[in-house]
């Protein structure tokens, strides 16, 4: 009995020591530009997904009731609902702006719990130009860490709106109390202004393979972001060449550490 005593002590010292020095998070991220579906059906999309069974998938481009004339076969769909149905993952969305009878805007699917969701509106400095926003979530995974889960859709067409956007990003996660992912279509490459703001204080989880377009690949533009950098590894990323949109979806595989 003495023996089995200092057995079960050793064991509860050895988990103390492991939990007070921290443990390791696998997180599975996908970001996939959608081109509001025209082409390929939600069910495409949703199966792909479910095939790579990702922890979360940050989306752009996505419709909820809209009628374009040029994609008559997502008319009156609700982008994120169908979705989650065919990847069997929770939905939600972001509305940016009204368009063509419904709405425009991002979205996140998850396979975990939220405690809260916030859709905010990035800086819109040219009022010419598309309102982009961003939808963020705090998460509780299975063994009980809390993350931050966020998607964006960066101006396309005005470098200073992606600047201002992108400084906007930077200081509203600067103060998080819990490790930030950020996933998207940043419409910019590695070398634009707006990315290399994220140097040194975001880790950058995707290769330098193009990711758009599928036609004819010659930019990245999507990317997965992770803060703070130290917190995080990432073991693998890959570009998943399909052609159900005009951009290709892109998949990594994370680590993050908590201390």
């Amino acid at each position: 009995m003495r023996l089995r005593h200092i057995f079960l002590i050793t064991a509860w010292l050895m988990a103390s020591v492991a939990f007070a020095q921290g443990h390791n998070d696998t997180i599975r991220v996908m970001t996939f530009n959608l081109h509001a579906g025209h082409d390929a059906s939600l069910m495409q999309i949703g199966l792909l997904i479910k095939q790579y069974q990702p922890d979360f998938v940050a989306l752009q481009e996505v419709d909820k009731n809209t009628r374009r004339s040029n994609c008559p076969h997502q008319n009156n769909r609700d982008f994120i609902t169908e979705l989650a149905y065919y990847s069997g993952m929770e939905g939600l969305f972001g509305p940016t702006i009204k368009f063509s009878g419904g709405l425009y805007g991002i979205g996140l699917l998850t396979r975990h719990q939220f405690v809260d969701v916030h859709n905010i509106k990035l800086p819109h400095p040219n009022s010419r130009m598309e309102q982009r926003g961003l939808l963020q979530g705090t998460f509780i995974l299975p063994d009980g860490d809390t993350i931050v889960m966020a998607c964006t859709h960066l101006e396309a067409f005005d470098s200073i709106s992606r600047v201002a956007q992108a400084n906007f990003l930077l200081n509203h996660f600067a103060s998080s109390k819990h490790p930030v992912i950020l996933a998207g279509d940043f419409n910019a490459s590695p070398a634009d202004d707006a990315i290399m703001l994220f140097t040194g204080q975001w880790l950058d989880c995707t290769a330098g393979d193009f990711t758009f377009s599928v036609k004819n690949p010659s930019e990245k533009i999507d990317y997965i972001f992770a803060r703070p950098s130290r917190a995080w590894r990432t073991i693998e990323s890959q570009v998943i060449p399909v052609k159900l949109s005009d951009h290709y979806p892109v998949i990594a595989t994370l680590v993050v550490s908590h201390d």
